[in-house]
């Protein structure tokens, strides 16, 4: 894609073959499956049967979840992917393919040196929720996001932070990832952790920046306790929302016996960077990361979207402009807009931080809001416009699963997995008076697209806020799985008298996490009593931050 979702590399030439040291892999096998283009146009296009047919009510239901988390989730999916291609020579190209060109990841690639040149797509993350999007990208703190005593800059306006901007700084804003800045919820959720780790390592600016600086312990010590927070944000109020849990706790017994398609993913990817003869130590450090999940599932955050947002008592904004109202949300300028209007947002309006209830996004189902069946450049460089639509024709350039496949190699791993029939995916109620879809592409019926799938799946077995069994087992395994490598690779760092044994460890990480959920019980619901309700007192230190609530509190 030309605009949306991938960040021009610098400095490119400069890669090495450690450059797929974080590759995408499968959770499942590759397929070739080809669909009808018109009809994939008919099913996703503008006016078509994935359209909103009217907006969603501001007021929650039991069906939705508060908005501030359909922001969350556009920020983990950031810190865990970010699409770049791998030419000749392992360079890294500088764009993104067009869309509707076939992609390889690792696993798709012959281990003889010239079968590099059909390698195509790396991830520009760690793979690991470890906040690298905030503090650099691969895991390096990016210098010239702070001062010297180890602060990140930020301005502060009459009306609230901001990012440093300006022709100075790469891409005109001073952001580890700059499609963090693409909106401006997503950015103020950045800008949270940013106020996180200033409001703590406040406590070591006078020390000598060779200690509290970037490059310093000190430094390291506030990083680890906002990434710590983070992970616990995630693992108690993120997750539990769109994951059923059942799912979860199937997927932690998995983990810990090393049975998930995350893991087996990861062991074949590792494998195929020793044939390629990568060192030991790069190889034991790669995490790869499912094109199912980002290509895929996790874009489950755009059913959960609206048009427009209520930002504060009294000011709104829409995800894109109209002659009715020009203040939209898109992002890679000031939070105060050239008019004076003020994008700040008060939380209360996101979460549950007061008595005020929070607008909530839409539930997760077939659906998508109007606005994004037509978007509008610089959004995007090419058609098609529909961000729907683009979803799919992605899935197809991936070679993805439907979801009946998807399905059916979960159920190697979890046992029986509930399918979607026909009926739910295709009701004849929307589809009867549209049959130009199915009548021309019969088998999208038990071969539907994975996105599509898992989206309808939602909406038969999950109820609305939380996804199916095909799509709660993926983002779990991910998510998790994400979670449980980054424990391990501090495990690693710093081995115990016995040495790291990564079997032991993992089993060790997953009864921590289990212990944690076992403290909390998180239903993803709001609690009336104990560490979740929002009228606790305030928390007196990091250690106590378990949702996006208390984080917002706690930042002030």
């Amino acid at each position: 894609m030309a605009h949306h979702g991938w960040v021009p590399v610098v400095g490119a030439d400069a890669f090495t073959p450690q450059a797929l040291v974080s590759p995408f892999g499968r959770l499942f096998s590759a397929h070739a499956h080809e669909y009808s283009s018109y009809c994939l146009s008919m099913l996703a296009g503008a006016l078509g049967p994935m359209q909103e047919a009217e907006p969603a009510p501001a007021q929650p239901t039991a069906q939705t979840n508060p908005a501030g988390f359909t922001f969350l989730g556009q920020f983990v999916d950031h810190d865990l992917t970010e699409f770049r291609v791998v030419a000749e020579d392992f360079a890294i190209a500088h764009e993104n393919p067009t869309i509707s060109r076939r992609q390889r990841v690792l696993e798709d690639t012959p281990l003889a040196a010239d079968g590099l040149r059909s390698m195509t797509t790396t991830n520009g993350r760690t793979g690991r929720l470890d906040l690298d999007s905030v503090y650099g990208l691969l895991g390096t703190p990016q210098a010239d996001l702070f001062d010297e005593h180890g602060m990140f800059r930020l301005v502060d306006t009459p009306d609230g932070p901001d990012l440093e901007r300006g022709k100075q700084h790469a891409n005109g804003r001073l952001i580890a990832d700059p499609r963090n800045d693409e909106n401006k919820l997503v950015v103020q959720v950045h800008m949270l952790f940013e106020r996180l780790h200033n409001l703590l390592h406040q406590a070591h600016a006078s020390e000598p920046p060779e200690q509290a600086g970037p490059t310093g312990p000190l430094f390291r010590q506030t990083k680890d306790a906002v990434v710590a927070a983070y992970q616990r944000i995630v693992i108690h109020d993120y997750l539990p929302r769109i994951v059923q849990a059942e799912h979860i706790d199937a997927v932690l017994a998995a983990l810990a016996d090393r049975t998930t398609c995350y893991q087996r993913m990861n062991a074949r990817c590792r494998a195929a960077l020793t044939g390629l003869g990568m060192p030991d130590d790069v190889v034991d450090a790669t995490v790869a990361m499912p094109v199912e999940f980002s290509h895929a599932v996790f874009r489950l955050g755009h059913s959960q979207l609206r048009d427009g947002y209520l930002l504060r008592s009294g000011a709104g904004a829409r995800l894109f402009a109209t002659s009715d109202d020009p203040h939209d949300l898109r992002g890679n300028s000031s939070l105060t807009g050239g008019d004076g209007f003020d994008f700040h947002v008060d939380w209360k309006h996101f979460f549950r931080i007061t008595g005020t209830v929070p607008q909530h996004g839409r539930r997760i189902d077939g659906m998508l809001p109007r606005s994004v069946f037509r978007l509008p450049p610089p959004s995007i460089g090419e058609p098609p416009v529909s961000l729907a639509e683009r979803n799919l024709r992605r899935g197809v350039d991936f070679g993805l699963p439907t979801g009946q496949e998807a399905a059916a190699e979960l159920a190697t791993v979890y046992g029986y997995v509930p399918q979607v029939g026909s009926d739910v995916l295709f009701p004849a109620d929307v589809f009867g008076s549209r049959p130009e879809v199915l009548d021309l592409a019969a088998h999208l019926q038990w071969q539907t697209p994975l996105w599509y799938y898992v989206l309808k799946e939602a909406e038969a077995f999950g109820g609305g806020p939380q996804l199916g069994a095909v799509g709660g087992l993926i983002v779990a395994e991910t998510i998790l799985g994400s979670i449980v490598e980054s424990r391990l690779q501090a495990a690693a760092a710093a081995p115990g008298p016995g040495g790291f044994d990564r079997e032991a460890e993992t089993v060790a990480v997953v009864a921590e996490i289990q212990a944690e959920r076992v403290a909390l019980a998180p239903d993803g619901t709001d609690k009336s009593s104990g560490p979740l309700r929002f009228t606790a007192p305030a928390m007196t230190s990091v250690d106590e931050i378990r949702t996006m609530s208390q984080l917002a509190r706690f930042v002030g």
